[in-house]
Parts: structure tokens; sequence; C-alpha cells
């Protein structure tokens, strides 16, 4: 691990695109007499300490728009929107924004419109995200995601009586039954030169009619691939608890879930040649617990439920269940857990320093130390497959302690850093390159204060495999001499569990050129085509293809966006997207003269035609008939799916 300085100047990310515009001096030397284009009306939005937004309304005429930042050199770009970050704090910036005409011949360019943006002094703290766990009169929980430089959470219920806590879940009781309540909470700072408090909150809520279960399952933490939840139990209390995709659980009367897996348990019991009683008491757990369950697929709804059972294999309560949908971000898979109020840790995977380290989210793990009065730090990074193999229990905090006490495996941060990062206001930022792609890690730390006193710290994460996340749906464009002509010929295909429903469209990726992908869905519920109910069982199977031709108004050389918005079973609703370029058509002279003249077209989508034989169809291409036992492993249709057999 290396100490990583984050010293960056600044840096502008804007919509790039061609532009024919002359300078000023070019346009005062033609003396035309054209009427230059409107100036562009800036406003400025989004702004913090460190960067800001720029937006204006296009320009009647424009075809483009050239900008300066801070007296440096042209750029152009066909957007109306310019975003810059990573600036100073409480510095005055200048940027310079002018519109260049659509046709030259009739218009001259605008003058610039100058803005002065000064950065904020002070970076508000951002809202804590709410996860209702449960909602009963007497036992109400509710969690919130960190929010990082934070001191305090202030709380209250209806407005009333405020309190704090440096927990992030808490239960409230003595409430009304059937009656809805809101919730607000706000983060505190800890650093007041610095941040600001977060704006509160919100959360509204209904308590249940019912009378609170013995089992109440209460979601703690939520993110794409993982869940941590805890399930409420008397200390006598023994049951058994399972995750299963919300489209299976729905598949199911209670009933006959909690006899599928009593029968799994016996049966399991029988193949290990053990007695029943043994086997129950490896499978079940007892009292309130706190639980975490890893490999779960982004923006996905399951249901956590529980039951109870006895060591004889009896059930003894009814199923108690609770529903939640993972995001689209945020990965883990491994124990995360420990720290104390004069030391935390924080181990993360990001992309914001790839352009200056060369190192991303697929080829790094980051560690982020904060601590007061810390005298040393011993630490090491294993996969979280060795991190299990080596520690049968991952929460043995003395077993991991007095593995990084021996020199052989624990290694010591240099005491001489201490004071200048880890004990600093901003404390440590460290970097672990060289990691493997799609695999979790663990880092262990063992921190001690001045007083003597121990805190071990373990936290897990699961490196990227690309720049998308996996999902129970993908769409994506493809040219290919299977499904026709790649000169004029776009696939769109796609592949999905347990769908329900499809809208799909296509466009030229120029037609797209002001649109942020932000308004993918909005654009295919204006101008997109529902797909018919037949084809839904092949993109629920190996995939299915829809084509454009041609006929279609195809258009060689072109770039082209695919999109489809898909609705699974229980409501959960993703856009995906993708771009495939036509080659040059046969005759390629032609083709470019053709594509010189052609002129863009405004938003319009052609419905298309399925692929024929779609029970051929494998995705993304034709089927080959697999060898008998033959197993795709590792892939992620098989993965999911097989979440969706009850065992």
């Amino acid at each position: 691990m290396k100490t990583f300085y984050k010293y960056a100047a600044f840096a502008a990310a804007a919509l790039a695109g061609l532009c024919a515009c002359s300078s000023d001096d070019d346009a005062a030397e033609t003396g035309s007499g054209l009427q230059p284009v409107a100036q562009p009306q800036i406003i400025v939005s989004d702004l913090t300490t460190t960067g800001f937004t720029l937006r204006w309304e296009a320009v009647d005429d424009a075809g483009s728009y050239v900008y300066t930042f801070d007296g440096g050199s042209e750029t152009s770009t066909t957007g109306c929107r310019l975003e810059f970050n990573s600036l100073e704090r409480q510095k005055e910036y200048v940027v310079a924004v002018k519109a260049c005409p659509r046709d030259p011949a009739e218009y001259t360019e605008s003058p610039f419109t100058y803005i002065h943006v000064l950065t904020d002094d002070l970076e508000q703290l951002p809202q804590p995200k709410i996860t209702l766990g449960s909602a009963y009169a007497s036992k109400t929980v509710i969690s919130w995601t960190e929010v990082p430089e934070a001191e305090l959470y202030e709380f209250s219920v209806d407005g009333g009586e405020v309190s704090t806590t440096r927990n992030r879940t808490v239960i409230l009781s003595k409430l009304d039954k059937g009656r809805t309540y809101s919730f607000s909470v706000r983060a505190m700072t800890s650093d007041a030169t610095r941040f600001t408090n977060s704006e509160a909150a919100q959360l509204s809520f209904v308590t249940s009619d019912a009378d609170v279960p013995p089992l109440v399952i209460a979601p703690t933490t939520i993110i794409s691939d993982a869940v941590a939840f805890d399930i409420y139990a008397s200390s006598d209390e023994t049951y058994y608890y399972e995750i299963l995709p919300a489209t299976t659980f729905a598949k199911y009367s209670p009933e006959e879930l909690m006899t599928a897996f009593q029968t799994y348990i016996v049966e399991y019991a029988k193949k290990q040649g053990i007695s029943l009683q043994l086997a129950m008491a490896s499978m079940l757990k007892s009292g309130t617990q706190s639980l975490q369950m890893t490999g779960l697929t982004p923006e996905l709804s399951y249901v956590i439920f529980a039951f109870g059972m006895d060591l004889r294999g009896n059930i003894t309560s009814n199923l108690s269940s609770t529903q939640f949908k993972t995001t689209a971000d945020g990965y883990s898979a491994g124990p995360n857990y420990g720290g104390s109020d004069w030391f935390t840790q924080r181990f993360y995977i990001t992309n914001a320093y790839l352009a200056l380290t060369g190192y991303g989210w697929t080829n790094s793990v980051w560690t982020h130390w904060k601590g007061d009065d810390v005298t040393d730090v011993r630490y090491r990074t294993l996969t979280t497959k060795l991190f299990n193999q080596v520690f049968s229990d991952p929460y043995d905090r003395q077993a991991i302690a007095a593995f990084l006490k021996d020199p052989n495996y624990g290694v010591q941060f240099n005491p001489e850093l201490l004071s200048a990062t880890v004990n600093s206001a901003d404390g440590y930022n460290g970097l672990t390159e060289g990691v493997s792609a799609g695999t979790s890690y663990t880092l262990l730390t063992l921190a001690t204060s001045s007083s003597g006193a121990e805190t071990v710290c373990v936290n897990s994460v699961t490196t990227k495999t690309s720049t998308a996340a996996a999902a129970w749906f993908a769409a994506a464009a493809s040219t290919n001499a299977n499904y026709g002509p790649t000169h004029n010929t776009v696939a769109g295909v796609m592949k999905g569990i347990d769908i329900a429903t499809v809208r799909y469209a296509i466009f030229k990726q120029s037609a797209l050129a002001n649109v942020s992908t932000d308004n993918y869905p909005a654009v295919l519920e204006e101008f997109g085509h529902d797909l018919k109910e037949e084809y839904l069982p092949y993109i629920n199977g190996n995939g299915f293809a829809i084509l454009f031709t041609g006929e279609s108004g195809v258009t060689p050389e072109t770039t082209y966006v695919f999109m489809a918005t898909a609705t699974n079973t229980v409501g959960d609703k993703v856009t995906k997207w993708g771009s495939a370029t036509t080659s040059a058509a046969p005759d390629a002279a032609r083709a470019k003269a053709q594509a010189a003249t052609r002129t863009d077209e405004p938003l319009r989508s052609p419905a298309g035609k399925p692929i024929a034989n779609p029970e051929k169809f494998i995705y993304p291409m034709e089927s080959v008939q697999l060898p008998a036992g033959a197993k795709p492993e590792g892939d992620l249709w098989t993965i999911i799916h097989n979440t969706h057999n009850i065992k």
C-alpha cells in the first residue's frame, strides 16, 4: 500500500463536438453584414467547494458553442451544459461561452457571454439515505447510510423531540397501530471549518395494524450486491432464514416455502450421514442476529424470510418476510465491522483517480484511515477467499489481532507518518495496486491509541470486472453478418430474467447529442415501441434480437444507439442501452458522399423486425448445441437463474 496525495489543479468535463466557428477577429474582418446568433444565457447550478455546472437553453440557429475556462484555449461543444470539477475552494473562475451558427452563410457567431463563479467556502454534507427495516407499533427499525465526515446524526419523529446518535440504526416503540409517521434525520459535521450540516432526509411510513410477529426482519444496509439485516427474536427462539429473488418468492405460498426448506434440511442430514439434530444446529439461528448476504444482483427486488424451527425439524411459527431492492452501485463481499470513536477505516474502489494514477475500480483498492491520537497501525490485505480460509470465524477479533501482531503476517504502518496522515484532519488515503478484476478483498487493521486501547477493523470490497455492472436485464446494439448486411442492418439484442414487459427504441447517435443518459427512460416512454408478449419467453431464455434494416432507414457509416426499458414480474424497472456503427456500403465512395450530405434527423424510432428462428438464438449470437453435461461456469445468467431454484 502506498500513500496517495491528491493535488489536482482542475479538470473541466463537457460534451465535445465539432464546430466550424471562426474567431471574433476573423468575423470582424469579413464584414459580411450578417446578423449574429443570440448570446447564450448562462445559469450556474450545482455549486460546491470544488466545482460548478453551467447550463443554457439552446440558441436558435446555433449549431454548436465555443467556451474558454479562465482565459484558456477555446473548446467546442454541441451540448448546452458544462461541468467543472476538482477546483480550488473559495476561488473565482471566469468562463466565456459563445454560440456558433448552424449555417455560416446566414448568421455569424455571437459575442462571448462571460460568467464569474466563486466556489463555495464550506461544503454541505450529503443527506443520509434512509432504509425502513420494519414498521410495527412496538418495534419500528429505521437505518440510514453513513455520511463521511459526520460526527453525529440528529433525528426526530413527526417534528417532535430531537435526539442524536453516533449509530445509524434506531428502534422506535410506543407508536400507534395503522398510523402514518414522518421520520427525519440529518448528518452533523465534525469539522465546522470545512463542512455544514446536511439537509434533513425525510421518510414517511405507516405502522402495521398487526401485532409484532415472533420474528422481525429489518434490512439495515442495502447496496448493489449485498444486504445487511437484523432478525429480532427472543433468546430461546430458533429459526431458519433465507433470501430469494422476489419474482421467485411470489410463485410459492408460505406453506410451500417452509415445507421445501424443511425437506431440504432433512435430506441434507441423510446425505451427510449426520443426525437431524446436528443438521438443524448447523442451519438454525437463535435470538437476535445481525446478518448479511452477498452475491446479489443490482437493481433487483429480493425477499428475506424466516420461520421458526426446533432441533427436531418441526416448524414452530408462521413465515415472516420483508422485501427490499438492491441499488445500482456499491459493491461488497465479505465481512464489514469494527472501528471506534477514535479510529475509523474505509475500504473502497473508485475511478476518481484513474486519470491521475492509472488505477481504477478494476485494478486497485483504496484505504482511508482517520484517527485521533493513534500510535500504531498494523494491517494486511487478503483476498476474501483466503481470509475465510485463515479465519474459521470471520468475526473473531482476538484471532485477527493476534494474526496482525505476528510480524510474519501483519504489516506495520510507518509510525513517523501517523501524525501527518492518520491523525490529521484529512486522514490517510492509501492505494493497494496490482489486484485482480472481479475479486473480493478484505482489509484487516489493528489500531492502538496512546492509552493502549486497541480496535480491530475488517472491511471487504469487490473490484469490478468492467465499467458496466451485472444486471438482470441487458440490451446491446450489434452489427454482424449473421444478422444481415453490416452496412444497413443493426440488431438490438436483449436478454433477461423474469421479464414481463419491454419497451425499445433505436436512434441515430447524433439525434441524441443533447440528451443525457438520465433522460433515456423518458425518451423511450415517448418514442419507443412495446415488444409483443409472444417474444418475452425468448428474452427470458437464450436471448432475443430485433432487427433494424435499410427499409427502416438504417444507413452506412452511421452510429446508432439501441435502448430498452424492461420491467420484471414484481415491478422492478431498468433501462439499458448500447451503440454500434454500420460499415461502409459496398460502394464506399458513394456511401461517403451520401454521408457528407445527409442531415441529422429528429428523434424517431422505427419498429423492428424479430430475428428469424428466435428459438435458435442465444445471447448474443446463434446458439450451438453444447455437449451433454456441459456447464457454463461463471455465466451471469446461469448464476442468476440458479438463485431462483428452491434448494
